[in-house]
């Protein structure tokens, strides 16, 4: 049994050593700073709280990972639960609809039309297991995965900005 101060120095080195990485992992899930370090710090304070549950003859990386990864997917949860903010006053015009029904077309088709992005992204399958379900080379996979993002870029572009923005806010 480790002492509370030995595990509370212990779960600091971890802190200094691998928050910078988790960070990170927790910036792309979320993409935004500050949820990233809402994430970063509910998974170290589980970590602490599960400290006796983890192996120390083991890296701590991949375990602290998973926690992050779990933390940072509840903070992107808790924010699509929180109540929308009023819109605002000005309505968009009947092109910008149309250009937005139209983009969210090609959205909804590509997710059809490439279903190793739909795994990849929507469901956070790594490239090996989009590989694996479609029985497709690791290659083909990310090349299709890399094409599917491309096009999605494409079609979020074709978006009238002021309803990007608003329907973001």
């Amino acid at each position: 049994m480790v002492s509370t101060a030995a595990a509370r120095a212990e779960v600091g080195r971890w802190y200094a050593s691998y928050a910078p990485r988790v960070y990170g992992l927790a910036a792309r899930i979320t993409g935004n700073p500050d949820d990233a370090d809402d994430a970063v710090h509910d998974a170290f304070l589980a970590a602490w709280r599960a400290r006796t549950e983890f192996d120390r003859t083991r890296d701590p990386l991949p375990w602290l990972a998973t926690i992050t990864r779990h933390k940072a997917l509840n903070v992107i949860s808790q924010r699509r639960r929180a109540p929308l903010p009023a819109a605002p006053d000005v309505m968009p015009s009947a092109e910008e609809e149309a250009l937005a029904r139209e983009a969210e077309i090609r959205v909804r088709n590509l997710v059809r039309d490439e279903p190793a992005f739909a795994l990849h992204v929507l469901d956070g399958l790594t490239l090996e297991a989009v590989g694996e379900r479609l029985g497709l080379p690791h290659k083909t996979a990310a090349s299709r995965i890399h094409r599917g993002k491309q096009r999605i870029r494409a079609a979020v572009s074709a978006t009238p900005r002021s309803l990007t923005e608003s329907q973001s806010a």
